[in-house]
């Protein structure tokens, strides 16, 4: 009947295909990786575990894209590649690790050619997210932090603070001329655990998670617990 309508049959084969696969194979994983594909959509995301979003994954704007698509996709299906590279300096390194702390984490690049200390900051890494799983699975996130302007050359920082009945996660990644203290609001928790690289004053006071020594394009997480919550 038209160009549209022919593209619409063409999605509603690769779903029902997708269904096909479901049934045959109960248990296995589909990655939806056509985000440019009208895949990335309720329908496709309903029929896979999880989506990669963009190829973006060794560019500083990472963290942002991911951050924006936790309004398109469950953060749990969202995978975010965390790309090494053997010449990462730990600042990288922890910018990188934070921004798989806004979906589903993904190692990738020069794994095999890291240096001892390299591979210490990654498994400190990924066993803040292990602590993290439960609400990045179950949350609900809110953004805070000036709009950025410019994804290619972004100023100032944003924070991801994703919340459910027990704890929050709070994921900071700051760009160009950081202020000299972030605060986001987080009233009645505690500092549970944190993750970041260099020296941190991160703390709750006043009703507020506050940050002060942030550098710029650091990536921090840190998770917090309901106050009278012993986790």
């Amino acid at each position: 009947e038209s160009l549209g309508e022919g593209l619409r049959q063409n999605m509603r084969a690769t779903s029902d295909f997708f269904r096909q696969i479901r049934r045959e194979i109960p248990d296995i994983v589909i990655e939806n990786c056509a985000s440019g594909g009208n895949r990335l959509e309720p329908c496709f995301m309903s029929l896979s575990s999880m989506a990669s979003f963009s190829d973006a994954h060794e560019c500083v704007e990472i963290p942002i894209i991911a951050a924006n698509l936790q309004r398109a996709i469950l953060p749990r299906q969202s995978q975010i590649w965390c790309v090494i590279r053997k010449g990462d300096s730990l600042k990288r390194l922890a910018y990188s690790i934070s921004a798989a702390l806004l979906g589903r984490m993904c190692l990738s690049g020069d794994v095999t050619e890291l240096t001892a200390e390299q591979w210490d900051a990654i498994d400190r890494g990924i066993a803040f997210y292990k602590k993290a799983v439960p609400v990045i699975k179950c949350g609900k996130s809110h953004r805070f932090g000036p709009k950025i302007k410019s994804e290619r050359h972004p100023e100032g920082y944003q924070a991801i603070l994703r919340v459910n009945e027990y704890c929050a996660l709070c994921v900071v990644h700051t760009f160009k001329n950081v202020p000299a203290v972030i605060s986001v609001p987080a009233d009645g928790y505690t500092v549970s655990a944190s993750y970041f690289y260099g020296h941190v004053n991160a703390r709750t006071e006043n009703g507020a998670l506050i940050l002060e020594g942030c550098e710029d394009f650091c990536g921090y997480g840190i998770l917090l617990v309901r106050d009278g919550l012993d986790m």
